[in-house]
């Protein structure tokens, strides 16, 4: 009744007002669908750039298909897949970077611990748990001074102030002791914050080993030279303050510095042969000979040796299992000889008088086996290990009597392994003992007698038994 009312009293003005109001409705709902598009198409790309941001937090970098149009929308999600694509590439040079440390890490011979500015372990690689025998998981979040067990002498403040070299002590994972240098140095950003500690663990026992023997062998040497040094200084005193003149005293006390001057003389001449050992210097001269041939040619200076009553007060019999057959081989006999006089000195000096010193010989596909058996006291079992030591004496007062240098059985195993082969000893610990000298062995072709040694030619004066 009202539009009726208002179009009765004007009817002009009220077509004017509803054709008004009719554009300003349709205006008003084409703003409004336009603005539910341009929403609706900001939305969904501002939803697109959401769900490819989600993927990249997740390091999923897969990149979608592109938004149509050409809007700050699209431009944004340009900017936000090219955000990605960097993400991408630095992300994998990361890995990459990590799985190289990682490697490097694994693959380390020394160990390596590093730690958060607490002091807490934050890393540890394989060969710091296998020095320390722990596990990873039992090692991580604890302190690395309890870890390594030095908090009784240091604490965490001392390892930031003066990064020491500390030498423990440890028992791996083989059940082995060992011997750990560890080195400290600090983390460091580049405003100069500590950020932590890294600890680099080196094995260090083979070293410590060998500083050990090298001061134990300077005071051995020491030792030996001074005893007849001060031997001999005291016999010629004696006979300076008149016991020259006496007949029956004098040629004595000469005889005893002539034998401890001659002990002196092979004492240096075995340290040098050891020492030029030590540093490579010595160098085989290997020949072809007839090893039968050869091991009967020293045995028979023994036997005039133990024969001549004059010069060996002990009456020897030298029993020779060797076979007839001839063993060609290639060796250095100057130094071989030297090993063969070395144990046969020994089983005379420790046979008792009347004894037998039996050598064999056996020849395998592969070997030649030289064995030297005595009759003597024999080695307890426990010195065996160490007799092949440099100056290692089972019994001492009696091998300095034999007039012996304690360096005899070291020059045979590095005369033995310099040939490729080995020795070693057996004794009950009562009676006798047996060395027993291995030496690879090849057939070699001696047709031709220009290339055999002359020992391929000498004879045999004691038959084989």
């Amino acid at each position: 009744m009202l539009f009726s009312g208002l179009f009765a009293l004007n009817p002009h003005v009220f077509l004017d007002q509803h054709d008004a109001f009719i554009r300003f409705l349709s205006f008003y709902i084409l703003s409004l669908i336009i603005i539910i598009w341009f929403t609706r198409r900001i939305s969904i790309g501002l939803n697109q750039i959401s769900d490819q941001i989600s993927e990249f937090t997740e390091k999923k970098y897969t990149v979608r298909k592109q938004i149509p149009g050409n809007t700050e929308i699209n431009r944004l999600y340009d900017k936000v897949v090219d955000l990605g694509e960097k993400s991408e590439h630095a992300q994998e040079r990361l890995e990459s970077s990590s799985t190289r440390l990682n490697g490097i890490l694994t693959y380390m011979t020394d160990g390596v611990i590093a730690t958060d500015r607490r002091g807490k372990i934050v890393l540890a690689n394989t060969a710091a748990l296998e020095y320390l025998n722990v596990k990873e998981k039992d090692i991580l979040s604890r302190k690395i001074i309890d870890a390594l067990d030095i908090e009784a002498d240091y604490t965490f403040r001392d390892l930031l102030e003066s990064e020491p070299e500390i030498i423990i002590d440890c028992e791996n994972m083989m059940g082995e002791f060992t011997t750990l240098r560890i080195n400290f140095a600090l983390f460091r950003r580049q405003s100069g914050f500590i950020s932590g500690v890294v600890a680099v663990l080196h094995d260090v026992t083979e070293q410590e080993k060998n500083e050990r023997e090298r001061r134990l062998f300077v005071s051995n040497v020491s030792h030996e030279l001074r005893t007849p040094l001060t031997s001999i200084k005291s016999y010629l005193e004696a006979l300076d303050e008149g016991v020259l003149q006496d007949p029956d005293i004098a040629p004595s006390f000469i005889k005893v510095s002539l034998k401890e001057t001659d002990r002196m003389i092979r004492m240096i001449l075995d340290l040098v042969t050891l020492s030029r050992m030590d540093s490579d210097t010595i160098i085989l001269e290997k020949e072809v000979i007839n090893l039968i041939a050869f091991l009967h040619y020293q045995l028979n200076r023994f036997d005039q040796i133990v024969g001549n009553s004059d010069a060996n007060e002990k009456q020897f019999k030298i029993i020779r299992q060797i076979p007839l057959q001839p063993i060609w081989m290639e060796i250095d006999t100057d130094k071989l000889g030297q090993v063969i006089d070395n144990l046969m000195n020994n089983a005379i000096k420790y046979s008792p008088d009347g004894g037998k010193v039996t050598v064999s010989l056996e020849q395998t596909n592969t070997q030649v086996l030289l064995r030297i058996t005595d009759e003597g006291m024999g080695i307890p079992k426990k010195d065996i290990p160490k007799i092949f030591d440099r100056f290692y004496r089972v019994d001492k007062a009696r091998s300095r009597n034999q007039g012996g240098s304690g360096l005899g059985l070291a020059i045979v195993r590095d005369i033995v392994k310099m040939h490729d082969g080995f020795v070693w000893a057996k004794s009950d610990g009562e009676t006798g003992t047996t060395f027993t000298v291995v030496l690879p062995y090849a057939p070699l072709e001696t047709d031709n007698d220009d290339e055999a040694s002359s020992w391929g030619n000498q004879t045999t004066d004691t038959p084989s038994l």
